[in-house]
């Protein structure tokens, strides 16, 4: 089976504008009306920095990229074929062909890499022909993923207990919400003064009977502490060696039909996707600009080095992908032009036969290198901000939390309709009704379609999840009083409760910048995720083993007595800390309420351009 390439249709409008925003923020833009984008803010970058490296963003990413690696190296085998096709001055078998792409070494590596295995389920099915041994490594790296959901529960007890008490409560609430800020607020209280008393009563504060009761309780409470985050450090260990694991058993196979054709279908829907934007940008200096950045991304490094642009910055890649696009010529035509320029680029020379270990080393580098760059066009539409990844690739945590929990919820609404049925009749009210109601998906999907009705702007103008997505519709006092409540919010969630997360993020960097620095191929994403998971909930465990409580005890340390108590306690507590940060959040939230109905809401207007902010068209 020859890569095949052939127009899937115009694309439709909805999605050429989520991979236009996908660009626009991988190039630092950010969408204001229409056509018209401005550059991100401090506070927008701060946000997208924050929750960039999790475990929510980290395996989409993995996902993607892993099938970007594999249709990278397709399209430079298969390009190698046709050069090879023409100095025979024949076309070559479908056996010939299937040895050179489908079964090369090449392209073989890239599907053994442990992201590839994990996350591509059809690829190692039976039916689409994958090998014993391969769909055994895929097994072994499900578990890893199983493993990688139980490191995640452990990694974030508190974040996880509050959204499934919240989800079992008030069912799927949006975080913006005022509903959600109360809820956090009271639950992050009754955890930050719980902590707040165990790990002060650990330290022996209260010289009575109840006192030392209290104590024994509160040392379980560090020792609960510390276990959470060591249980996290083990099952990311575990993580880390079952992927080892799937990779020593993971085997170079012969392609079969289905495998095939799953990779071709990938590859033939992302160069449709790119052709729109690689239209626009044809003789468009701004567009191109934009593709470039987009390209190299946000990091500090760049992700395509200076040797690979041109004098103005643009990648050769790009370049070479503008120049196969006429405007005059059809969609089919452009897109095996496409194919052909990505594939001419993906070219490296082989190194002789007598080459040294070096040698070798420095040509897999070019040649991941090249690929990474097809990856950065790629993920410009192939992304999890355009597409809804599978539901496989869900962990066990997420799983928990969103959908277990739904169907407790609705079954408890249920339950409680009986009863009030009977009520009803008596009192003539028809709050059964309204259970049942409630308890239906149909009714979330409705909610979340009320919030976004145009229509209905009016009656949800003085609501905080409206008025935290609508910033722009309200007067100068009260868009700052929203700013603040949403970065306390964001400050609260994403910094002070995920200590775990941003500890691992620290790690899980640095495995992937030493083994991209070190390694001939593509880092794993997946490994990496799971190795920084072990280092950082370690080093959290020695934190609130050995840190908190050395602090809360020392000289010098920032404590206080708690009045009539007489018990010390310090502020270096997470949990009070997050108690703190919570209500001024939903204090604040509530204050811009008040004030938007004094300042007036000035309608369901659509941004404007800020005065005095440069703005591009794109």
């Amino acid at each position: 089976m020859r890569v095949q390439i052939w127009s899937n249709g115009s694309a439709k409008p909805a999605e050429i504008q989520k991979a236009k925003l996908n660009i626009a923020r991988k190039a630092g833009k950010k969408h204001i009306y229409g056509n018209t984008y401005k550059t991100r803010t401090y506070w927008n970058k701060f946000t997208d920095w924050i929750g960039a490296s999790r475990g929510t963003s980290v395996i989409p990413k993995a996902l993607y990229e892993s099938k970007q690696y594999t249709q990278a190296a397709i399209l430079r085998k298969d390009a190698a074929a046709e050069k090879l096709s023409l100095k025979l001055g024949r076309a070559l078998t479908d056996a010939e062909y299937d040895n050179l792409v489908w079964n090369s070494n090449g392209v073989q590596n890239r599907t053994m890499r442990e992201d590839h295995v994990r996350y591509n389920t059809d690829h190692y099915s039976a039916s689409n022909g994958a090998s014993k041994r391969n769909q055994r490594a895929h097994s072994i790296s499900r578990i890893a993923h199983k493993l990688h959901g139980l490191c995640e529960m452990f990694a974030a007890p508190t974040g996880m207990t509050s959204t499934l008490l919240r989800n079992a409560v008030t069912g799927t609430t949006d975080e913006k919400s005022n509903k959600n800020k109360l809820f956090m607020t009271g639950l992050l209280g009754f955890v930050g003064l719980g902590t707040l008393y165990g790990l002060s009563e650990s330290k022996g504060g209260i010289k009575n009977t109840a006192a030392l009761a209290a104590g024994s309780l509160g040392s379980l409470a560090v020792s609960v502490f510390v276990a959470f985050p060591a249980g996290s450090a083990f099952c990311g260990f575990l993580g880390t060696l079952v992927g080892a694991a799937s990779q020593l058993t993971v085997e170079k196979q012969s392609m079969g039909l289905g495998q095939k054709e799953g990779i071709n279908k990938d590859i033939r829907q992302n160069l449709n996707d790119l052709l729109p934007h690689l239209k626009s940008a044809k003789d468009n200096a701004q567009s191109t600009k934009i593709l470039s950045k987009a390209m190299q991304g946000r990091h500090m490094f760049g992700k395509i080095k200076a040797d690979s642009v041109d004098a103005i910055g643009t990648p050769l890649l790009l370049k070479q992908a503008l120049a196969a696009i006429d405007l005059s010529k059809t969609d089919v035509e452009n897109l095996v032009s496409l194919k052909q320029a990505i594939g001419e680029y993906l070219q490296v020379d082989k190194p002789a036969e007598n080459a040294t270990r070096w040698e070798r080393y420095v040509h897999a580098k070019k040649v991941t290198a090249k690929e990474s760059h097809y990856v950065a066009l790629a993920s410009l539409v192939d992304h999890s901000e355009t597409r809804t990844a599978p539901e496989h690739v869900v962990d066990t945590r997420r799983g928990l939390e969103r959908d277990c929990l739904k169907v407790f919820h609705s079954s408890v609404l249920k339950c409680i309709a009986v009863p009030a049925s009977y009520l009803d009749k008596v009192t003539g009210t028809e709050w059964g009704e309204t259970l049942k109601k409630w308890a239906t998906p149909e009714y979330q999907k409705k909610h979340a379609a009320k919030m976004a009705d145009p229509t209905r702007a009016a009656k949800n103008s003085f609501k905080g999840e409206y008025m935290a997505k609508h910033i722009h519709q309200y007067g100068r006092i009260t868009r700052g009083l929203i700013i603040l409540a949403e970065g306390l919010r964001i400050v609260n969630i994403n910094i002070i409760l995920a200590s775990n997360a941003n500890l691992s993020r620290i790690f899980n960097n640095a495995a992937l910048n030493i083994q991209a620095t070190v390694g001939t191929g593509p880092p794993s994403r997946s490994v990496c995720l799971s190795t920084g998971r072990f280092f950082g909930g370690s080093a959290l465990a020695a934190i609130f083993g050995v840190g908190i409580p050395a602090a809360a005890g020392g000289e010098g340390a920032i404590t206080k007595e708690m009045p009539g108590v007489g018990l010390k306690y310090s502020y270096l507590n997470i949990g009070m800390l997050m108690f703190v940060v919570s209500i001024p959040t939903y204090i604040v939230m509530g204050l811009a309420q008040m004030t938007a109905r004094i300042e007036g809401w000035q309608g369901d207007m659509p941004k404007s351009k800020p005065k005095g902010v440069n703005t591009i068209e794109f």
